[in-house]
């Protein structure tokens, strides 16, 4: 396979598991990126290209991202969409937010991307990998680092402790390296999409699982991968009855799903992702619902 340049490869990572029929903030602020990434690679690829002229491309990169309407948005889309699928990279599936009961029972059809899975890994555990550990850090690597914090992804990639250190690793390297120092200071996210990301983060509810009492999960940047819930309709149904209702339903809805011993639970891998799953309960006018919670695993 040829190597991926740095719009496909950050296209490849942003893109999996975001909804593809519909816009949204959350691909919106991907597409930006991805144009941003195709202004820039020029001069990331120039020899000996100079800090005033490095600059002044990194500067273009922005106010591309910054100006783009939703016309150009489709156009994007649909040409990255087009070359990935075109090598086997990238391909849509049924969405798994479609299985819960509020889309299922209202007929809402929802389809998302889904990355090639080698490759996908491959792209994000070198990432980690290179900013993690000690070591030369690449203006690559860099520049895919500053695409991902611009757009709201790196949360998909990074703890919070993680972050912590990749923080303090650019900052080591924007100390000693002048055009890390001018990309990292560059900023397009948009003030909507952080007000976005805030209000949601504070009014999503944490939630509890019967088994670990006070281990509060939270939900990822705007709109990406949240608690999944499946109805399993039949009351006083135990905890392995109601997993096999939901792996049974998953597939029933087209997904790939494969139950995977960690330590001493058992996670889904649902379409390359993993997911803890809870025994929950929802009321609807006040009829209890019984079903299951899908939380996505998060490093």
């Amino acid at each position: 396979m040829r190597e991926l340049n740095l719009s496909e490869q950050y296209a490849l990572i942003a893109l999996e598991g975001q909804e593809s029929l519909h816009r949204s903030v959350a691909k919106s602020a991907v597409l930006r990126a991805v144009t941003a990434a195709e202004v820039l690679m020029p001069v990331l690829e120039k020899e000996g290209c100079s800090l005033s002229e490095f600059a002044e491309e990194a500067e273009k990169a922005v106010q591309a991202a910054k100006n783009m309407n939703k016309k150009k948005e489709r156009q994007i889309e649909q040409k990255v969409k087009e070359s990935l699928e075109k090598e086997g990279l990238l391909c849509e599936i049924p969405d798994l937010l479609g299985c819960d009961l509020n889309y299922y029972s209202s007929g809402i059809e929802l389809k998302s991307y889904r990355s090639e899975e080698q490759t996908y890994f491959r792209i994000r555990e070198c990432l980690r990998a290179e900013i993690l550990d000690d070591g030369e850090i690449t203006m690559e690597c860099l520049s895919l680092l500053w695409l991902l914090r611009e757009s709201g992804c790196i949360h998909d990639l990074f703890s919070a402790t993680e972050q912590e250190r990749v923080l303090e690793r650019v900052n080591g390297m924007a100390a000693e390296n002048e055009y890390c120092r001018i990309l990292w200071e560059k900023e397009f996210h948009s003030i909507f999409e952080s007000f976005t990301g805030r209000f949601l983060r504070a009014k999503s509810k944490l939630f509890e699982n019967p088994y670990l009492e006070g281990v509060s999960l939270a939900f990822p940047y705007l709109e990406r991968r949240k608690v999944i819930f499946i109805d399993c309709v039949v009351f006083g149904t135990n905890v392995e009855e109601r997993r096999s209702a939901a792996v049974d339903f998953l597939r029933k809805m087209g997904h790939n799903v494969e139950e995977v011993r960690s330590g001493s639970e058992t996670l889904l891998k649902i379409d390359g992702m993993y997911y803890r799953i809870f025994p929950a309960t929802r009321r609807s006018y006040k009829v209890p619902i019984q079903g299951v919670n899908l939380v996505p695993v998060y490093w």
